[in-house]
């Protein structure tokens, strides 16, 4: 018996410990209503580290209040001021899924789309986060267009589309330059295609006809150089006759 309490005891110890280490430590005996306040006036102050501590416990502790989706917002706005963009992303889709007739729902489907748009590297690397930023914008756009930040998501996927177009001309640059230029032909017809309005669509029309004249492809180039002058009768590369 001396035996079996030896190993017991310690168990128990420990897994009462356990217990309390998994209970929230920011909430006090105030009640909901005085943590929601004092949560509040921590993000309204800007000390956000504070506020998401104590806010993550007032979503486990008061799933039932009627703030509930506020104190998601705020936890989420927390994590974003914070530049934690992982957990933010999640926090303002939560709220958007769980609670989609809150009126904060549209502000958090626009963060959540901010939070991939800060997680997108140099326009070098892979862009998934700048795509599901873009179209996270524009589910926004479709769902919430009355929502006080319609026009800076307008403005982001614009954003957007231009890290996208020069990534993609970036690759056209590439093959042009190691002299692979049927592969710049079908770079530049995707540029024509999807970034047709971007800063870089004059040029990339260029380039396709300089990499069909290389490839010999004499009736081709012709034609698209008739198509750059349809496109861009005021370009830079080609007088308009």
């Amino acid at each position: 018996m001396q035996k079996l309490s030896k190993y017991i005891l310690p168990t128990l110890f420990a897994l009462l410990l356990l217990g309390c280490a998994s209970k929230t430590q920011f909430i006090t005996d105030d009640g909901a209503d005085a943590d929601w306040n004092r949560a509040k006036s921590l993000f309204e102050r800007e000390r956000y580290f504070r506020a998401a501590q104590l806010l993550r416990d007032i979503t486990l502790n008061y799933s039932g209040s009627a703030f509930i989706d506020s104190a998601y917002y705020y936890l989420a706005r927390s994590g974003f001021e914070q530049g934690d963009y992982f957990v933010s992303a999640d926090d303002f889709k939560r709220l958007v899924t769980q609670f989609p007739s809150s009126p904060l729902a549209g502000n958090a489907a626009y963060y959540e789309s901010r939070c991939y748009y800060e997680l997108a590297p140099d326009f070098r690397l892979d862009q998934v986060y700048t795509e599901q930023a873009f179209d996270g914008f524009q589910r926004y756009l479709e769902d919430y267009p009355q929502n006080q930040y319609a026009d800076s998501a307008y403005t982001y996927m614009a954003k957007c589309r231009d890290k996208l177009a020069r990534k993609s001309f970036a690759a056209l640059k590439l093959y042009l330059k190691v002299e692979e230029y049927a592969a710049a032909v079908i770079y530049a017809d995707a540029m024509l295609s999807d970034f047709y309005d971007t800063v870089y669509a004059d040029e990339a029309a260029y380039d396709k006809v300089r990499s069909l004249v290389k490839l010999d492809e004499k009736e081709k180039a012709i034609a698209a150089i008739t198509d750059y002058k349809r496109r861009f009768p005021a370009g830079k590369f080609f007088r308009q006759d």
